[in-house]
């Protein structure tokens, strides 16, 4: 009896620490992610977050990741990320300087970065300089497409790019730099008074690939970052990404 009793509790024991070891591996595969919002893209008030957010649920998610997804504004998120406060934020332009905070995934869908204007007011250019003399909305915290600062131009800072563009329909600004994409959601549905008033502005200044990032402070973040983009590619091929931008209407 005492020898059998013995046996229990080393079967007990051994139970124990593969639960304790099961319940950290479960723990480390939790992560906690920041987001802002960027309607269409994603945003807290989106079906799924928005496109982008169910992408890179689903990625993960193929790699046996939970993710608690947090909004937050652009300026604290970015912030927040690089401390290793969240593992991880979407979506980020790459600039070499960044590379000192996190790592970057393989490509998401890119941004076509240019200018609103007043349908009233002319604007023309073929290079940034040519822009010389008007003054151009950007919003504070954003990266700057490549060449626009060397460019030496005027800028009006704003908290967001709703409010970028209702300086713009106000005259504040003369331009707003802002993705095509999220100025257009953007007057359709938070400023309906500007559809008939604010026009885009051909060439785009740049296409910038958008990237989910890893804060190096993150534990295991090369593993971390490995895993999404092995996820990643996954859904790409089985075309569960195509059906995700569909169902989002992109």
């Amino acid at each position: 009896m005492g020898a059998l009793t013995m046996k229990t509790l080393i079967a007990l024991a051994v139970c124990v620490l593969v639960f304790a070891a099961n319940a950290s591996a479960a723990e480390k595969r939790l992560l906690k992610i920041a987001a802002t919002e960027y309607p269409p893209y994603y945003s807290e008030a989106l079906e799924d977050g928005g496109f982008m957010t169910e992408i890179i649920t689903k990625a993960f998610s193929r790699e046996g990741y939970d993710l608690t997804v947090r909004f937050l504004p652009w300026k604290r998120a970015l912030e927040s990320t690089k401390r290793g406060e969240y593992d991880g934020l979407f979506t980020v332009w790459y600039r070499p300087e960044r590379e000192e905070w996190f790592l970057f995934s393989e490509p998401l869908p890119a941004n076509e970065l240019g200018f609103f204007r007043q349908k009233d007011e002319a604007v023309s250019y073929e290079k940034l300089e040519d822009l010389k003399g008007k003054t151009i909305g950007v919003v504070r915290g954003y990266a700057s497409p490549a060449g626009f600062e060397e460019a030496g131009l005027k800028t009006a800072q704003a908290k967001d790019d709703e409010q970028n563009l209702a300086k713009l329909l106000r005259g504040r600004v003369d331009l707003a730099l802002i993705d095509r994409v999220v100025g257009t959601h953007i007057i359709n549905t938070l400023l309906p008074e500007a559809k008939e008033e604010l026009v885009w502005v051909e060439p785009p200044v740049a296409v910038d690939i958008q990237y989910l990032v890893i804060s190096k402070e993150a534990e295991d973040h090369t593993d971390i970052m490995a895993d999404f983009n092995k996820g990643l590619s996954a859904i790409e091929a089985d075309g569960t990404l195509t059906a995700i931008m569909a169902k989002h209407g992109f």
